[in-house]
C-alpha cells in the first residue's frame, strides 16, 4: 500500500492547483451516484436510433450497482485513502463505503465499452471521459490506484458480460417468438 501511497501524494503534490480542483471536483461529481450515466441510458432510450444502446447502458447501470456496491465493496470493506491520511486536505465529502473498487471508474468504464461497442468514435471519447474520472478519485484522494484500476477493469469486463447476455436473451427471445408463429 505504501507504493500507492506515493502515487497519490505524487498527484498531490504535483497536479494540485486552484483550476485542477475545480476540473476534477467537477468531474467528480458527474459521476456521484452514477446519475450521469443514467441521464444518458435514459436520454438514449428516448431516441429510436440510440435505444439499442440505451437498454444495454440501462442494464449496465444496474448490473454495475449490484455488483459493485452491494457485493465486492461490502466484501472488500477497504478504507479510502483519505481516511487513512487525514493530512491531506479533501475537496469533498468522504463517502461512508469502501474504496475498492472504485464506483466512479467502473460506472465510467462500464458506459464507455457499452458506448463503444455501438458506436467507435463516441465510445473512444468516452474512454478519455473514463480515464480522466478515474484519474479525478486518485486527485480528491479518494481511491487508491489499484481501486481505479480495478473499477477500470470491472467497468470493461461487466459491460461485456450485460452485452452478451442481452444479445443471447434477444436470439433466444427471437427464436421463441418465431416458433410461436
Amino acid at each position: 500500500m505504501d507504493f500507492e501511497f506515493q502515487i497519490l501524494n505524487y498527484i498531490q503534490d504535483h497536479f494540485r492547483s486552484g483550476l485542477m480542483d475545480a476540473l476534477m471536483s467537477t468531474v467528480s461529481i458527474m459521476g456521484k451516484l452514477s446519475w450521469c450515466w443514467v441521464v444518458l441510458a435514459i436520454i438514449l432510450l428516448i431516441i429510436k436510433k440510440t435505444r439499442k444502446c440505451g437498454i444495454t447502458l440501462a442494464l449496465d447501470v444496474v448490473f454495475n450497482l449490484v455488483a459493485s456496491s452491494l457485493i465486492i465493496k461490502p466484501l472488500v470493506s477497504r478504507m479510502r485513502p483519505c481516511v487513512l491520511n487525514r493530512t491531506v486536505q479533501v475537496l469533498s465529502s468522504i463517502p461512508f463505503d469502501g474504496s475498492f473498487p472504485s464506483g466512479h471508474t467502473l460506472f465510467a468504464f462500464g458506459a464507455a465499452t457499452v458506448i463503444f461497442i455501438y458506436n467507435k468514435g463516441l465510445g473512444l471519447l468516452a474512454y478519455l471521459f473514463a480515464c480522466v474520472m478515474g484519474f479525478s478519485r486518485m486527485y480528491l484522494y479518494m481511491h487508491f490506484p489499484t481501486d481505479v484500476l480495478f473499477g477500470g477493469i470491472l467497468g470493461i469486463i461487466f459491460a461485456v458480460v450485460v452485452y452478451s447476455l442481452q444479445q443471447s436473451f434477444m436470439r433466444k427471445g427471437g427464436r421463441r417468438l418465431k416458433n410461436a408463429y
